[in-house]
């Protein structure tokens, strides 16, 4: 009897056991089968009124087409202490938590973020800036491969009246991830053979070997173009730059320009200089420029620098200068020359005209500057201020079978020596010239994505409601309490 009932007890341990085991193997399929559906199927619910969580359908798409691993590096510091850099990282912390979202496919990361304190992380941030050749702090580097492209603070907010009006960040860094990942170089050809500033020339007057290392960081291709030699514009240009001809372009050369922009919707970005023929009349013609004989004299106190350089404070609102007016950032230019609108591309339907850069009030554009001595404004002879200094033009090239065919853009600029090496990163110099480019190439116009409101929400209370909110929050906890007090006195009974 006793051998029967131990027998017993040993098949009701062997169950039981087996009954923890099987529980066991269980729970744990359970757990790994849970993992696996939420790795593979999950849905994210934005209930924000604006969508604060959520990414534009087009940063979506193109997440969704990387092949490659995204990797966005941010250097800003997160000084607990400094109000401008906690609201920058609680931006930043909500987008980024959405674009890791999006580039998770099929159990693979293709957008990685890695948050770095240049200063605690000596050792990494000296990788990265061996790696990425990084020139400046507190950016977000976007890379892919050796692909690289930089954001700065001033191009996540959105800025009126020296107050910040929304958070744009998915914009840029959205805008960043479709240059590394984009498989197309641009090519840029700068023109020489009559005087040019040189890419390779260290000169700080007048070479440009700051801009292209800028340039080349930048994944831009740079090539040079004689046009004496050429029999025309090679067929992979997407970009002509003429950088301040000191002598006159032949026609033959001017026809081939003129050919390039009107048969195929070319780009070009010119900087001609004051007391220079550079011999492209028709071709300003062609796309609505005045580029006068004249130099611009600026009595204005508050645009004039040390050194007798023009300190450019006047930007019209265009893609290329909107950082320069949100931010009030000035540049920095030598004596320039009048480039405006020509009164006569106002009859031309097709073609769009706008002045973007110009001077002061007490500003005017001398005839005279070459005999005059001491130069003083004349009415009859002179153009009194503000004047135009910087003119960009667009044509439309209408459409064929239903796809719209994008038009030509020439950007003129009257002076050069804001590029120069000893200029290049004075005040808004380089960002100006880049954006230009940028313009140029149609690269700013490639998104569609909203500027987001920053939202602020405020409960206002009196003292009676804040006394009778506490007072409600307090009944179930003190309920709670009172209700383990009794179950505690009947037990010790």
């Amino acid at each position: 009897m006793q051998i029967s009932r131990f027998n017993e007890f040993r098949i009701a341990r062997r169950f039981r056991t087996a009954n923890r085991i099987v529980q066991i193997v269980l729970g744990i399929s359970l757990i790994l089968a849970l993992n696996f559906l939420a790795a593979k199927y999950f849905q994210r619910i934005d209930l924000t009124e604006s969508g604060t969580y959520t990414l534009a359908p087009e940063s979506k798409a193109y997440i969704r087409e990387l092949t490659e691993p995204i990797q966005i590096i941010v250097t800003i510091p997160n000084d607990p202490e400094v109000p401008e850099l906690v609201q920058i990282h609680q931006h930043l912390d909500k987008l980024f938590r959405e674009y890791e979202a999006a580039g998770m496919r099929d159990g693979t990361a293709y957008v990685n973020i890695e948050l770095v304190d240049i200063y605690r992380q000596r050792k990494r941030a000296q990788e990265l800036a061996n790696t990425y050749k990084l020139t400046q702090e507190n950016i977000i580097l976007v890379a892919m491969g050796d692909r690289t492209r930089e954001v700065r603070q001033a191009d996540l907010f959105e800025v009126s009246n020296n107050e910040i009006r929304g958070f744009r960040g998915e914009q840029a860094i959205t805008s960043a991830i479709i240059d590394v990942s984009s498989k197309k170089t641009e090519k840029l050809y700068f023109l020489v053979g009559h005087g040019e500033m040189r890419l390779d020339d260290v000169d700080p007057l007048r070479g440009l070997s700051q801009l292209e290392n800028f340039l080349r960081e930048r994944n831009y291709q740079l090539a040079t173009l004689d046009l004496s030699v050429d029999d025309g514009v090679p067929e992979d240009a997407d970009l002509i730059v003429v950088p301040s001809p000191q002598a006159s372009l032949q026609p033959e050369e001017v026809e081939k320009l003129r050919r390039y922009m009107s048969d195929r919707n070319g780009r070009m970005v010119v900087l001609i200089d004051p007391g220079r023929r550079h011999g492209m009349g028709e071709l300003f013609y062609d796309w609505g420029v005045l580029a006068d004989d004249m130099a611009v004299i600026d009595a204005g106190p508050d645009y004039k620098a040390q050194g007798g350089d023009l300190i450019i404070r006047r930007f019209a609102e265009h893609p290329i200068t909107n950082l320069l007016v949100e931010y009030q950032i000035t540049a920095l230019f030598g004596l320039p020359r009048p480039v405006r609108t020509d009164p006569g591309s106002l009859n031309d339907e097709r073609l769009k005209v706008e002045q973007i850069v110009g001077t002061s009030d007490q500003s005017w554009a001398e005839r005279d500057y070459r005999t005059q001595t001491e130069l003083k404004y004349d009415a009859k002879r002179d153009i009194q201020g503000p004047i135009s200094i910087a003119t960009v033009s667009t044509r439309s090239a209408g459409s064929e079978l239903g796809i719209n065919i994008p038009g030509g853009r020439f950007v003129v600029f009257g002076n050069s020596d804001f590029i120069t090496n000893n200029r290049l990163r004075a005040f808004g110099n380089r960002t100006l010239f880049f954006n230009s480019i940028n313009w140029a190439l149609a690269k700013n116009s490639l998104l569609n994505i909203a500027t987001r409101p920053l939202e602020s929400y405020q409960i206002v209370m009196s003292q009676n409601d804040l006394q009778r909110m506490l007072l409600y929050f307090a009944i179930l906890p003190a309920a709670t309490a009172l209700l383990g007090l009794f179950v505690f006195l009947l037990r010790r009974r």
